[in-house]
């Protein structure tokens, strides 16, 4: 990854990611955003996290999402269709603002929580999963997977959503809430997978809870592993 350092029309200043249009976040002197950019260089060099084994060979290295990560996402986010972008945020996107990078990489990671999927050939993000605890109800939090189009179909989901899964756990979380299309089949049976479902409101835009089932002989890990070896389908 390239990335400079720009003038704002307001005064301030930018970091960009070579290649896009949008940056990667503002800063109010040129001092604060060259330091950023040098983190940015250093985060996206890092080669920590689980190595998980796909179907096809391909492994993914996924591990908690750091500030560091922004460009991760910005790359991810523009690796999208319009139809993936679209089943994500439920509504047409054609970026993300400064403030959103901002609330997608900043995150405590106890009341809501993102973990990245990085290509361990490229260091390129390829998947994101994230919970977002419920604070009127802290036992539950909703979930969201996201793979980039090339990607999809070769378990990096469910090898996602296995892992957010546990470390929902670890954090008290016992219920997962999501909003799907309809016709995001692949979500749909992915959760489907994680434990008793229920469908709280049907139609073209669906809302469900999931139970997360706890104790010993889960059969959640071992059902979403098997989604990520391709013993069944998933996204």
């Amino acid at each position: 990854m390239r990335f400079s350092v720009e003038p704002s029309p307001s005064g301030a200043w930018f970091v960009k990611l070579s290649g896009h249009g949008a940056p990667v976040s503002r800063h109010d002197t040129e001092e604060e955003a060259i330091e950023r950019r040098d983190a940015y260089a250093r985060g996206a060099a890092r080669e920590d996290g689980a190595l998980v084994h796909l179907r096809d060979g391909a492994a993914v290295r996924i591990r908690p999402i750091e500030p560091d990560d922004k460009p991760h996402v910005l790359q991810a986010f523009a690796r999208l269709s319009a139809g993936s972008r679209y089943r994500r945020f439920l509504t047409y996107k054609k970026e993300l603002t400064v403030t959103e990078l901002a609330s997608l990489t900043e995150v405590d990671h106890r009341d809501h929580e993102a973990l990245a999927a990085i290509d361990p050939d490229t260091g390129e993000g390829v998947g994101i999963a994230r919970y977002v605890r419920d604070p009127d109800r802290p036992v539950a939090a909703e979930a969201a997977v996201t793979v980039v189009d090339d990607w999809q179909g070769r378990g990096v989901g469910a090898a996602l959503l296995a892992e957010l899964a546990d470390r929902a756990r670890e954090e008290g979380i016992r219920e997962f809430t999501a909003t799907l299309l309809s016709e995001n089949r692949a979500m749909r049976t992915l959760f489907d997978r994680l434990g008793v479902l229920r469908v709280v409101r049907g139609g073209p835009v669906q809302e469900i809870d999931v139970a997360l089932p706890v104790g010993d002989g889960d059969c959640m890990d071992e059902t979403l592993r098997a989604a990520a070896r391709g013993d069944v389908t998933a996204a």
